[in-house]
């Protein structure tokens, strides 16, 4: 089966944003809506991500940590992934757990969709929405009736028919051309077929392509979730989106009147000022070195909590730069690296239970982690570096550095801008490369997650290498999009490089019904990633969420999922 994109992982960014909250209280109960929805009080949550420019999350341009705070509880999905990382399908949209039927051969999934399950401008969720979003995502290739600017087609290029039936076509039944073992991962987010259908392949692929641009909001303010966004309830220029209750939510209605979403950045002083004076109600702040002690001095007021999730911070490099298309070269820059000792001067400054991280596919703490790094790169390895530096060609100066050809062994590590804690992990970085006769220097990109339109992003691919970190979910196949090969569509593959072993592996792993099989598939495409030592891991990182003590219902979902996973029980005590 040849896929042009597969499942994606959300990027953790991280960039300054305007504070901007004179008239939004963190905590206040006053109630609010301006619609007559059900509801009181509200919550500023102070996101520390860049402002989106579009919450579409099917394409690059949405992709983002952000968009999913904005949409994860206003457009609609088959199955939801809770704070301790089990799946559960939502009750609310289906009227009964979803089968999976492999008997005859074939996989076969069937939903029922709750009959009261409406769009918000009163239009049923029916069939149609599951398969439209099928018909969406199913192919990045013109040529198949796809769009270019699909990011990933994993697990919908695997279905062979969307179908509907029932009493007022409820009932959804989705065929397989080849086995999914992640199936409960797809329909995460549905779409409204009755307002971005078209039969015209190239009408459906400018919508797509198109996407919801943040000043637009989503599509006709469309909603299918406890709460809505309204175009009229954002403000590009302070960096503001107001999510209000759907008045045509058939569930527990959401507890608050007004959810605030408010770009703040990642500067603790700000981050911490704005629980202070009570501006802020909820933060997600990017973990800083002195954040910790600054949030654990407001107690009793504020709490709270550090949990390690599923987000990993890691080094990508970019092989089609000439220097970095050498594989001693990047093997030289893993051994030159000390990783514990870039936990301890990072991560492991605020938690214990940091360590390095020797797997891509799974983080330390789940089940299936086992430790795939060869000997080599357990410890910082100077003389082992050097030695394939020279075997490769290079020759070192008289100040330490290599050189070849006249071309300097220099290497600039590209990372989102006003992000301290990246910003120390690069400044430990560079004087263990220079052991090693590698040139690092630091650069602030605020380009980094831009569209392939910024000549410096990883979409473009003008980078050498780039320090960020992927948010991932419980189903393994959404690495697949990271490590296939990128002659499939560059998915999310920025170091644009594959291999057939590893191609074929990913391909067996998205497709085994059973769990330990498939993560041994997983364990043994980590492995051959050692090997090709395009991306390294660092470490597993912890995330923090604080919030007034008089807010009650929050709890971090350190997934894909995000903090406001559950934020319709959100409620201000009085």
């Amino acid at each position: 089966m040849k896929l042009s994109k597969r499942s994606a992982m959300l990027i953790a960014t991280g960039v300054a944003g305007a504070m901007a909250l004179t008239a939004c209280g963190g905590g206040s109960s006053s109630s609010g809506g301006g619609d007559g929805e059900t509801g009181t009080g509200r919550v500023v949550f102070g996101e520390p991500t860049a402002f989106p420019e579009n919450i579409y999350p099917f394409i690059a341009a949405g992709n983002s940590t952000a968009t999913q705070t904005i949409i994860g509880r206003v457009l609609p999905s088959a199955y939801n992934v809770a704070a301790d990382f089990s799946v559960a399908w939502d009750e609310n949209v289906l009227a009964s757990e979803p089968t999976l039927d492999s008997g005859s051969g074939s996989q076969v999934n069937t939903y029922e969709i709750n009959p009261d399950a409406v769009w918000s401008d009163g239009t049923p969720i029916t069939a149609d929405d599951f398969a439209f979003t099928w018909k969406a995502n199913r192919s990045a290739d013109p040529a198949d009736g796809g769009c270019a600017s699909v990011l990933s087609t994993n697990g919908y290029a695997n279905i062979a028919s969307v179908e509907g039936s029932g009493d007022d076509n409820k009932t959804v039944t989705v065929t397989y051309a080849e086995p999914y073992s992640d199936w409960q991962s797809l329909f995460s987010t549905f779409l409204p077929a009755h307002l971005m259908d078209s039969e015209d392949p190239t009408a459906l692929c400018d919508t797509i392509t198109n996407g919801f641009p943040i000043a637009e909001g989503v599509i006709d303010d469309i909603s299918a979730g406890p709460f809505q966004v309204k175009r009229e309830n954002i403000d590009v220029g302070s960096q503001i989106v107001v999510l209000t209750p759907n008045p045509e939510w058939w569930g527990e209605p959401a507890e608050l009147a007004q959810l605030i979403i408010q770009n703040i950045g990642n500067d603790p002083t700000t981050t911490v000022q704005g629980l202070s004076n009570g501006e802020l109600g909820v933060v997600y702040p990017q973990p800083q070195l002195d954040l910790i002690d600054q949030l654990d001095g407001l107690a009793p007021n504020v709490e709270n909590q550090i949990t390690f999730g599923l987000s990993f911070e890691h080094v990508d490099f970019n092989t089609s730069d000439p220097l970095l298309s050498s594989l001693p070269v990047r093997q030289a820059f893993a051994m030159a690296l000390d990783r514990q000792e870039i936990v301890d001067q990072t991560v492991g400054q605020f938690s214990s239970d940091a360590q390095v991280l020797d797997n891509r596919l799974y983080v330390n703490n789940q089940p299936e982690y086992v430790d795939n790094a060869p000997e080599e790169y357990k410890e910082q390895n100077v003389d082992q570096a050097r030695a394939l530096l020279e075997g490769d060609g290079w020759v070192a100066g008289s100040d330490g550095i290599y050189a070849k050809g006249g071309q300097r062994l220099a290497i600039q590590i590209d990372t989102t801008a006003n992000n301290p804690l990246r910003q120390t992990t690069i400044e430990v970085m560079i004087p263990q490369l220079a052991e090693a006769g590698i040139e690092a220097t630091f650069n602030a990109n605020p380009d980094i997650f831009a569209g392939a339109d910024k000549p410096t992003s990883l979409e473009a691919g003008g980078f050498q290498a780039a320090l960020f970190a992927w948010v991932s979910t419980p189903f393994v196949s959404s690495n697949q999009s990271i490590y296939y090969s990128p002659e499939n569509g560059l998915g999310q593959n920025y170091s644009r490089i594959g291999t057939p072993e590893i191609d074929d592996l990913l391909s067996q792993m998205v497709s085994e019904p059973d769990p330990d099989a498939a993560a041994d598939l997983a364990n043994q495409v980590d492995t051959a990633l050692w090997a090709q030592m395009a991306t390294l891991p660092l470490f597993q990182k912890p995330t923090v969420i604080a919030y007034q003590s008089t807010i009650t219902g929050v709890e971090d979902n350190s997934s894909q999922t995000g903090p406001l996973w559950n934020s319709e029980t959100w409620a201000v005590s009085q």
